[in-house]
């Protein structure tokens, strides 16, 4: 699944999303009957199976382009701002890869040393993990500018 089409999939399943919720607010609460107990039932199983496919499309598509997941381009601005004000930010993406290549390098060293290749973060060589550090310098610079006006806006 490329991005546009993991975008129109959440477009349809959002358009989905907001139809079940209306129906979940038109439903009786509390259900006084059997049959009004039994269509809520139905309701909200509909609804769980509905994220279910949306956690597994989303798996799927992190299977194949975890940064297009985690930048999340079909996001509305408003998720994305949540999504920074909660503590994700596109350096966090660096933080687990420098932690990911430690955890991976350490745990490989042995067959490092013997010189066999694991096939992970572990065999980056400093010549590939160069662009790595060039770039979370180079995000890090622009993450700091943005706290910084943010502050200047915000207390002055």
């Amino acid at each position: 699944m490329s991005s546009s089409s993991f975008s129109s999939f959440y477009s349809t399943w959002f358009e989905q999303l907001n139809q079940l919720v209306q129906q979940l607010s038109a439903a009786a609460r509390p259900p006084t009957t059997y049959d009004q107990h039994q269509d809520l039932e139905k309701l909200v199983a509909k609804t769980l199976t509905h994220y279910t496919e949306y956690y597994k499309v989303k798996s799927a598509e992190a299977q194949r382009d975890v940064f297009n997941v985690f930048a999340a381009p079909w996001a509305s601005s408003l998720e994305r701002s949540l999504h920074w004000i909660a503590g994700w930010r596109p350096t966090t993406v660096f933080h687990l890869v420098y932690t990911e290549s430690s955890t991976l390098f350490e745990s490989h060293i042995v067959d490092i040393l013997r010189g066999l290749r694991t096939g992970d973060l572990g065999d980056l060589s400093p010549s590939q993990f160069r662009p790595v550090i060039f770039f979370s310098i180079f995000f890090l610079d622009h993450e700091a500018s943005i706290y910084i006006l943010f502050y200047i806006y915000i207390y002055n």
